[in-house]
Order: C-alpha cells, then sequence, then structure tokens
C-alpha cells in the first residue's frame, strides 16, 4: 500500500481545509501516476511537530526574526561557498582528472 507523508509545523502551515485539500491533491497526484488501481489503498498522512520541537541550523523555531536576521544569512553565505568550492573541484576533475595529493570534490564538501 502507498503512504504519502507529509510532515510540516503545526498551526504555522496549513490550516483544516488546506491539510483536506493536501491529502486529496497528493492522493490524485500519486494515481494519475501510478493508476487508479491504487486509488483504495492510497494512505495519506499528515504529521505535524509542535512548534519549538523542531530547529534550522540548531536554533529552535519558529523564531521568526532568526529566519530573516543577519546571522542565518551568514550560515547560507556559508553554504553557497562550500557549494561553489565542491562544483568547482568536480568540475576540474572531470576536465583534468584528480592528481595525487589533492583533495576530492567530496573531501572539499566536508570542510
Amino acid at each position: 500500500m502507498p503512504i504519502i507523508t507529509i510532515q510540516f509545523i503545526k498551526d504555522i502551515v496549513a490550516n483544516d481545509e488546506q491539510k483536506r485539500e493536501l491529502m486529496e491533491k497528493m492522493t490524485d497526484t500519486f494515481v494519475s501516476v501510478v493508476g487508479d488501481v491504487v486509488r483504495p489503498y492510497t494512505y495519506c498522512l499528515i504529521q505535524e511537530t509542535e512548534q519549538q520541537e523542531w530547529s534550522i541550523a540548531g536554533k529552535p523555531m519558529p523564531d521568526l526574526a532568526y529566519l530573516i536576521g543577519p546571522e542565518y544569512r551568514a550560515l547560507h553565505v556559508k553554504a553557497n561557498e562550500i557549494m561553489a568550492g565542491v562544483i568547482a573541484a568536480a568540475e576540474a576533475e572531470k576536465t583534468a582528472g584528480s592528481p595525487e595529493g589533492d583533495s576530492s570534490a567530496e573531501d572539499q564538501w566536508r570542510k
């Protein structure tokens, strides 16, 4: 039996009407790909996490000021810089091969 699971934060993302619509549309989408034979066996679950029982970058949420503040923005800048380095290293490995002793793209990701 197919199980579609939707997870989000309670009282932040969707109201009861939106949850019903999500369950219907998610099921319809799944059935549109797989076929009507699965409709009676398709379960759709919404799992809601209480506020303050989840985090982003280790910061309990929802802390909306944090999400638009400089600390969170700096995390994105740093992550983008790391990703750009990983992509550049991977491209360099593709075109030139990886010389012995150099870090691989995977090693760059872990830094």
